[in-house]
This record gives structure tokens, C-alpha cells and sequence, in this order.
């Protein structure tokens, strides 16, 4: 146990890609509702990947091994093993806690806390407080990249959009961005814009903060930022690790499939039982990016990348 430059900004319209890409959609296309072959089943996918995506969608902190997991108690961070025994416990120093991501190699935990992101090594069992002078009021929940280099969070600030920082993990060396130009949600003037999910990654050169309406896109090297509006009234976002697709969950139920390089809308479609109403679903992408897990109430549905092809269901118990 322990304790421990000028913004340019260009605005990306959908349709702006090459011949090659899949055709865009402008608001008047037909939006699928796929009918699954069976209904959703009280019993989870057996792909691994799929598996761990479903637990981490249920709102569980598992690492990609499937060996640990984490769970917040005051200011201590707990640490237990898959049969639930305790493996380690340390202490933040603040009972502020907004996430933890393990590491794609399982080798580290970040746990963010107000103004400070912990590391946590397996190895050493050595917790180690990264701190960062933060302009807004806290950080977000820390997501590392595919290899584990670097890891990217937000600076939540109540009164603007707020910042984003990448850290070197190897050197604890910070990188910030400028304050990304000013953005609204557009179905609800005044309200500030904030990122439901981050992704690094082309090592540490760029950072995709996936949130209601679009995504940004930060060149950590050019200081610069893109804004791609979604137009699909998206409530809920999810990004994958590598940084090559971001979906969105809407109010009437419906999802939006975009690719970030480009960018394009590939795909609309609603679930199977979704309507208005029926209220966004919350979105994950497995660890590899090849799945897609949306859920509603205690329905759930796996969908490949990016065609959005329905390939699984489940149904939680009690339903």
C-alpha cells in the first residue's frame, strides 16, 4: 500500500473526402433500423474483447487481461484481483476522483483526481502523483494510447471549453493546448461544450475529444484545431483507442458512425426497439476497434466497424 500560439481553426464539412470514401449522409438519407436475427439474450458474447467492452460499458474498470480491477473508496484507489481478492490499495490524497484507465499492456493504472493524474505501476506496485498546474477547475478522466506512450486528459472548466493535455508517460513531460475555439451545444444555446471521450495517438502528435454535435481534432505539434459537427444531434460519444472512429448516441436512439481521417459520416442507423423517446444509448468501442457495443435500458447490441452491421445482442438479468 501507498500514497501518495495562435488557434487556427477550420471547420470540416461532411462530404470533403475522396471519391474512395463512403458516401456521406446530408440529413435526408433513410436511417436503418437492422432487425436482429434473435432477440437480445440474457447470455453475454464469449469474445473476450467483446466481453471486457460489455463489463467496461456496465460501468466496470477492468484491465485488458481481464487479471484486475479497480474501484474508488474515498481516497483510496482498491485494486483486486478476477477471483476479488485485494491486490493493493493506495492512497490519491483526494476523494475527487473522475476515472481510471488502465494501460493496453496492463503494466499501468491512471487514476485521475482534481489536479493531478496517478500512476500506478504493476511491477513496482508505486503509485506517482503527475501534477499539472491546471487553468480550469479539474481534470477529466486520463485515456492512454494504443502503446501505452502517452495519455491525454481535459481541463474541465465550468466557464469555457477547456484544454487538453497530453503527458509523455516515460518523461511526465506535459503538453497543452491552447483553449480550442468557443463551442455551444447546438440544441441547447449557452450550454458550454465538453468532451465525453478522448483518444492519442500517432505518438502524441494528435488528440480526438469525441462530445455532443462532433469532435474536435488537436495537432499537438501544430497547436492548431479542427471542429467536425456531426449534425446528427448526438448526445453521447465514444472514440476508439487508435483514434479512427467516433460514434454517437442520439435522442431518438439512433447511432452515427463517423471516420476521424477524412472525416465522413459512414453510417446512421437505429437499434432494433429504439425511437423517440427512447433516449441515447451508451456507446464503447472493444480495445481492437472491430466492435462497437451500444445499450438502452438492459438491451444490448454488438456492431462491426465501421459498416455497423448487427453481429450480437444481449439482455441483461431481470429484464
Amino acid at each position: 500500500m501507498a500514497t501518495v500560439s495562435t488557434v487556427a481553426v477550420s471547420l470540416c464539412l461532411v462530404g470533403c473526402g475522396s471519391p474512395d470514401e463512403p458516401a456521406p449522409l446530408d440529413g435526408t438519407d433513410v436511417i436503418t433500423t437492422p432487425s436482429p436475427s434473435a432477440p437480445p439474450t440474457a447470455d453475454p458474447p464469449t469474445d473476450p474483447e467483446i466481453d471486457r467492452a460489455r463489463q467496461i460499458l456496465g460501468g466496470a474498470q477492468i484491465s485488458p487481461d481481464g487479471r484486475y480491477s479497480v474501484t474508488g473508496d474515498g481516497d483510496r484507489v482498491v485494486i483486486r484481483t478476477a477471483s476479488g481478492t485485494e491486490f493493493d490499495w493506495f492512497g490519491t490524497g483526494s476523494d475527487w476522483q473522475v476515472g481510471a484507465e488502465f494501460s493496453p499492456d496492463g503494466q499501468r493504472l491512471a487514476v485521475g483526481v482534481q489536479d493531478a493524474v496517478v500512476l500506478y505501476d504493476f511491477a513496482t506496485k508505486d503509485p506517482h502523483a503527475v501534477m499539472y498546474p491546471i487553468g480550469g477547475d479539474h481534470l477529466t478522466k486520463p485515456r492512454f494510447s494504443g502503446d501505452g506512450a502517452h495519455l491525454v486528459v481535459e481541463e474541465f472548466d465550468k466557464a469555457r471549453n477547456g484544454r487538453f493535455v497530453v503527458f509523455d508517460v516515460r518523461t511526465e513531460r506535459p503538453v497543452t493546448s491552447p483553449y480550442p475555439p468557443y463551442i455551444e451545444v447546438s440544441s441547447d444555446p449557452g450550454k458550454i461544450w465538453y468532451a465525453s471521450e478522448l483518444a492519442v495517438f500517432d505518438g502524441g502528435a494528435k488528440v480526438v475529444a469525441a462530445g455532443e454535435d462532433g469532435f474536435l481534432l488537436w495537432s499537438t505539434r501544430s497547436q492548431t484545431f479542427d471542429w467536425v459537427p456531426c449534425g446528427c444531434r448526438g448526445e453521447l460519444a465514444a472514440v476508439d483507442r487508435a483514434g479512427r472512429h467516433v460514434a454517437f448516441g442520439a435522442r431518438d436512439g439512433s447511432i452515427s458512425m463517423w471516420t476521424v481521417s477524412g472525416p465522413t459520416e459512414v453510417k446512421r442507423w437505429k437499434p432494433p426497439g429504439s425511437g423517440e423517446g427512447a433516449g441515447p444509448p451508451t456507446l464503447t468501442f472493444t480495445e481492437d476497434g472491430r466492435h462497437l457495443l451500444s445499450k438502452a435500458g438492459k438491451d444490448g447490441y454488438v456492431w462491426s466497424v465501421p459498416e455497423g452491421k448487427l453481429v450480437g445482442s444481449w439482455r441483461d438479468a431481470g429484464a
